[in-house]
């Protein structure tokens, strides 16, 4: 499974080249709660809001569960430690991606930070 990050979604649906269709086509293709709002967000009415949220309903949900307020914590603490700075979202991200065993897809720059500290942290990356 492939945990897809905010960014990822964004250029499927604006740009959405063959090669993106076709790994959205033949993965299985997971969100999390924090994509999910990210993109929520950025909806311009109740109806392209209503629309995107129907969309997203056919990738599968990796919710944060209780436990894993502590995980992030101690996530936090480290990279704290070890005098990295991520965006907090970023981090839960991260997280649901290791504790899923899922391969997480972004072009966002921060993850390959995390996985600087984090090497279980496993990235997507498309072949081209």
């Amino acid at each position: 499974m492939i945990l897809v990050d905010t960014c990822v979604i964004i250029n499927y649906l604006r740009a959405p080249t063959p090669e993106i269709k076709k790994i959205f086509q033949k993965n299985e293709i997971a969100i999390c709660g924090v994509v999910m709002a990210e993109l929520l967000r950025g909806a311009v009415s109740e109806k392209q809001f209503n629309q995107l949220k129907s969309s997203l309903e056919c990738f599968e949900y990796i919710p944060f569960e209780q436990g894993d307020w502590d995980s992030l914590a101690r996530l936090l603490y480290t990279l704290k430690t070890n005098g990295i700075a991520v965006p907090f979202q970023d981090a839960m991200i991260a997280l649901l991606a290791i504790k899923t065993d899922c391969q997480l897809w972004t072009t966002d720059h921060h993850f390959s930070i995390l996985q600087s500290v984090l090497p279980e942290l496993k990235l997507f990356t498309p072949v081209k």
